[in-house]
């Protein structure tokens, strides 16, 4: 142990860090033996005048920190005459507080642990020995040892206090014995809280025994409880977020991130972007849109091709095609990949661009790369048909034919246009069949008519009728029909 982070001794044995263990190790005061003096508790307990003066002696050693001196002389009286238990325990006592004075760990957890066998110190000195050694223990790596020790005082009259609970929920921890430590986390957050402490460890200390037996709806109860005292720290609101969404309480998970942002918390590109993407799974893309446009044009935002595309399909889903259009055309033409013009196609298929759409439909197909070409070759029969160009449409439904996927759908649209080419017939035919009569009844009216003028007959004396334009196609200038090899 470096002796920078060793306290010495002094009137509170003031306190040791161990940064490895996140152990803070107080060691009590067990106060000097009254030499030459009837102990209170244990009528034995009386100190011989050669023992006692000596004890003197070395305690003066030890006042000026003349640690090695003292431990010899605590040494050489233990070895050297014979001892009641009294004084073995006093002089061990002694010895073990030099010995950690000198880093000697193992050699102050000896001479401890024999006083505390002994058991002939009063109780309330035994119980101090007891927390002072299941630390050392502690600090040494024997996690369990120690936690017996402390808590074999705790069963003897000391009182848990909120120090004493953060070193036993601590080194349960190190032992990895969770279920036997959540009791004294508990402990420590409830008496840290009595207190009025402003501090975070015992929030974190217990906040980790949750993650570690999965108590998620524990983890949550006191996330809410860090969010409302600290509010502006982010990994707070970040960890609520995230057990708000692992309790399929998402919604509420959503709200929390736009806080976060509403709040200037989110900063990062890869965080905005995640937001903007809780916007569309959340039914929300116009807002996810907004967001995500006002962040790209600030440079918050990457402006990578696939940050573009999340901002293209946000537009999409919330139906702004005008919107989306710039994005999409942006997307294609720099990624250059079919998925990204066929998303472009199918915007100005939205905005009635069919011809635009049609293009970008074929280009799309061209490039590659597509997930159902199937149904882009049905976009394009679409676009096709809302051009009144049938035939086209045509070889492209037939094409679509190709995929079972996009199969019915194609055969369903070229049953259409077959029913339609018929209806277009019909109705030709009927037009025409109309336009005949018409002609017939109107040539019949003008042979009716009398000729006022010799200009009505021709060279051969053929009378000429004057009949409607519309029946030119079917009728000859004297009003006769006109073979099909002859007509317009």
């Amino acid at each position: 142990m470096d002796r920078s982070d060793r306290p010495a001794f002094g009137a509170g044995w003031p306190r040791l860090a161990v940064a490895a263990l996140i152990l803070v190790l107080t060691l009590t005061t067990t106060g000097l033996p009254t030499a030459l003096a009837q102990d209170d508790d244990r009528p034995a307990g009386v100190l011989s005048p050669g023992v006692g003066s000596r004890l003197l002696e070395l305690i003066e050693l030890e006042g000026q920190e003349a640690w090695s001196e003292a431990v010899a002389g605590y040494t050489a009286l233990i070895d050297g005459r014979a001892l009641s238990a009294y004084e073995r325990a006093v002089l061990l006592r002694q010895r073990g507080r030099a010995r950690y004075e000198l880093d000697d760990m193992s050699g102050a957890i000896s001479d401890w642990r024999t006083v505390i066998s002994l058991a002939v110190l009063p109780d309330e000195e035994v119980n101090a020995l007891r927390i002072n050694t299941g630390q050392l223990l502690m600090v040494d790596g024997q996690y369990r040892a120690g936690i017996n020790q402390i808590e074999a005082a705790l069963a003897r009259g000391v009182t848990l206090n909120a120090d004493l609970a953060m070193r036993l929920a601590q080194a349960y921890a190190q032992d990895e014995d969770h279920d036997g430590g959540l009791p004294h986390a508990r402990n420590y957050y409830r008496l840290t809280e009595a207190e009025g402490a402003d501090g975070r460890q015992h929030f974190s200390v217990l906040l980790y025994y949750f993650q570690q037996l999965g108590l998620v709806t524990e983890q949550l109860s006191l996330m809410e409880e860090m969010v409302a005292r600290w509010p502006a720290e982010k990994a707070n609101w970040t960890s609520y977020a995230s057990l708000l969404a692992q309790t399929r309480r998402e919604s509420d998970a959503f709200e929390v991130n736009r806080i976060m942002y509403l709040g200037g918390m989110l900063t990062s590109s890869e965080e905005l972007v995640r937001l903007a993407q809780y916007y569309s799974y959340y039914d929300y893309p116009y807002g996810g849109a907004v967001m995500l446009e006002r962040e790209l044009n600030a440079g918050r935002v990457e402006a990578s091709v696939r940050n573009m595309q999340l901002l293209a399909n946000l537009w999409r889903h919330a139906r702004e095609w005008e919107r989306a259009l710039p994005v999409l055309e942006r997307v294609a033409t720099t990624s250059g990949i079919g998925r990204d013009y066929e998303a472009y196609g199918e915007a100005l298929y939205r905005a009635a661009r069919f011809s635009d759409a049609e293009a970008m439909f074929v280009q799309a197909i061209n490039r590659g790369g597509l997930v159902r070409p199937g149904d882009t070759w049905t976009y394009v029969g679409n676009a096709r048909m809302e051009q009144d160009d049938l035939t086209g449409a045509t070889r492209a439904f037939r094409r679509a034919l190709e995929w079972e996927y996009s199969r019915a759908a194609a055969q369903g649209w070229l049953e259409f246009i077959a029913s339609k080419r018929e209806i277009l017939a019909a109705g030709e035919r009927l037009e025409r069949l109309t336009t005949i009569e018409t002609c017939e009844i109107a040539i019949e009216r003008a042979r009716r008519q009398v000729v006022v003028s010799e200009d009505e007959y021709d060279s051969e004396g053929r009378r000429v009728l004057d009949i409607p334009a519309m029946c030119e196609p079917w009728f000859d200038t004297y009003g006769n029909r006109l073979p099909a090899s002859e007509r317009i």
